[in-house]
């Protein structure tokens, strides 16, 4: 099948493995525990099924040493891309309709064609045994799971493997209601608020719902690789308070992944040998210059937003820590930090990819209010209806020159110059594998539409790509406390340590941070009263920080970023 239909076909299906199975197994497991084995069978099935899908497909063409079928890939790739031009172009046109069906009949010619695709099959013989056998003494793999038992209620579950497990232990954990009533609460004119904030005023219960039950199979200092569904994705759940002083990822090692799965793959380890990074970019650069910075690449392949001058610090401070590796470091800033640019990287194996930028998530309704998507809607003949938006077009990464487009100028540009809005979609049709770490340097880099497939958003995107790990945020950002983030990150990483655990030192750092604030920063500050009600967010912005509604600290203030806004929306993926 190409990847539409699977698409279809899965929606067909779909309820079956994500409903009718989680429910029965929810209420069988009182009869019949070891009904767990199958539970956790269908989360491994299920999460992720359609990227893992699509991924097998592009790395087995790709790796396949096959000429003739890498260049019936290259031009499948070649006609997508076409297709999303068009998109924006006529979204009505015939042209468009032929070319779909073109993509769509080249893509089963190139999969038929793939005798290594038929021949690998091993993720899908990998079961709950498979993990368990792949666990050391002093690790835990848990699979979340979503049990919808009425049209109102859905339990969350904990399916808990050791290596000593017969089967694994089904935990129920909270009704999702239960959660949701945390971190969404109405304020002022019944606003909702971004759940980063409710961290502050509710972190102690989400942090019972949701650990409590697991806490009593788990012991400290252990390996705890976690999978996510539903609204857990969006949460922070590794950051969430242990004790007054201490969060489970304090006490715990929490990996979070993709789905468990990955623990039975054998992903090959990556040496750095190169790293591209991007910052201090020229968002209000001029069509003209755009045009001009467009043409070094074109042969290799709502308000506007305000440049991130903090970038450039933050850029200057990691390029040297990698350079002294000896890894090679090339930097794009201004107006050379161009969408073109970074398409340019497809295939060149990059190891390390680090964006300072505005990131976006756009709900549906949001995104129809853009006139960015305004722009591109087409109403011929009156036979236009507006339908929703692919969620990969909805998120995304901003690029020289993005102002133009966002305020629904596109047409201003050259043609064949790219808009500088670089959405999930088109990083999806990049070639990343060798990446190894993608750090998105950026605010909601890890929202999107949640499906039982995963969060179809910018993450969605570069997994499509064949990007490793993603670090990315679930909130919006503070340019200072994310620059000493990022520069600790890259320090340790460089001296040795694991993603993970250089990871874990930054944040630890960025907490314990004792550095003065300039007065300039005092209002930055407010008492939590005077912050919640002065906060209004919707999903949908661009700002990569917003520094008049930020948090309080400590009431000394001598660790300024010491509130979890401050770091813990920052989330590493597998």
């Amino acid at each position: 099948m190409s990847e539409q239909q699977r698409d279809l076909y899965w929606g067909t299906i779909q309820d079956i493995y994500e409903y009718t199975y989680s429910n029965f197994a929810y209420y069988y497991q009182i009869v019949k525990p070891s009904i767990s084995k199958f539970a956790y069978n269908n989360e491994l099935f299920t999460k992720g099924l359609l990227l893992a899908s699509s991924d097998n497909v592009k790395r087995s063409i790709l790796e396949s040493g096959d000429t003739t079928l890498i260049h019936l890939w290259n031009e499948f790739t070649t006609k997508k891309e076409q297709i999303m031009v068009w998109e924006k172009k006529d979204p009505l046109s015939k042209y468009l309709e032929e070319l779909r069906t073109q993509t769509d009949q080249l893509e089963k010619v190139v999969i038929k064609s793939s005798a290594v695709f038929r021949q690998s099959r091993e993720q899908w013989n990998i079961s709950w045994d498979s993990v368990r056998n792949h666990l050391e003494k002093n690790q835990v793999a848990i699979e979340y799971m979503s049990a919808p038992l009425t049209d109102d209620s859905t339990m969350y579950c904990a399916l808990l493997l050791r290596d000593t497990c017969s089967y694994p232990i089904l935990i129920p954990l909270f009704e999702e209601k239960n959660v949701t009533g945390l971190l969404y609460e109405a304020i002022v004119d019944t606003t909702m608020i971004n759940s980063i904030y409710m961290y502050h005023r509710n972190g102690k219960q989400l942090s019972e719902l949701i650990w409590t039950k697991v806490k009593p199979y788990i012991n400290e200092g252990e390996d705890i690789f976690f999978a996510p569904t539903g609204l857990l994705h969006q949460i922070a759940i590794e950051n969430l308070p242990y004790d007054s002083t201490h969060t489970m990822g304090d006490i715990y090692n929490l990996i979070r992944l993709s789905s468990t799965r990955e623990l039975a793959l054998h992903n090959t380890s990556v040496t750095h040998q190169t790293a591209t990074l991007y910052g201090d970019i020229r968002y209000g650069t001029t069509p003209e210059k755009m045009y001009a910075y467009s043409r070094k690449y074109r042969d290799i392949l709502r308000d506007g937003a305000q440049d991130l001058p903090g970038t450039k610090l933050e850029l200057e401070a990691i390029a040297p820590i990698l350079r002294n590796k000896n890894i090679k470091v090339q930097t794009f800033t201004a107006d050379t930090a161009n969408e073109e640019s970074f398409k340019a990287l497809s295939g060149t194996k990059q190891n390390i990819l680090h964006i300072g930028t505005h990131g976006f998530y756009w709900s549906d309704t949001t995104a129809q209010q853009q006139r960015f998507f305004a722009q591109k809607q087409i109403l011929a003949n009156d036979r236009y209806e507006p339908q929703s938006i692919d969620p990969l077009y909805r998120s995304g990464l901003l690029f020289a020159g993005a102002n133009t487009a966002l305020a629904g100028d596109a047409y201003r540009l050259e043609e064949g110059v790219d808009d500088g809005i670089l959405t999930a979609k088109e990083i999806s049709l990049m070639d990343l594998r060798g990446t190894d770490i993608v750090v998105l340097s950026a605010c909601e880099t890890g929202l999107g539409d949640i499906t039982g497939d995963g969060v179809f958003g910018l993450q969605r995107g570069f997994k499509m790509a064949g990007a490793q790990t993603i670090l990315m945020s679930l909130w919006k950002v503070h340019d200072d406390a994310t620059r000493l983030l990022m520069t600790s990150f890259y320090r340790h990483y460089a001296n040795g340590l694991s993603k993970r655990e250089a990871f874990r030192k930054a944040q630890q750092e960025v907490r314990n941070y004792t550095g003065a604030t300039s007065e300039s920063e005092d209002r930055f500050y407010p008492s939590q009263d005077k912050f919640l009600n002065k906060t209004k967010h919707t999903s949908g912005s661009t700002s990569h920080s917003d520094k008049n509604i930020q948090p309080a600290t400590d009431n000394n203030n001598t660790h300024p970023y010491a509130a979890p806004y401050y770091w813990a929306g920052f989330i590493l993926l597998d």
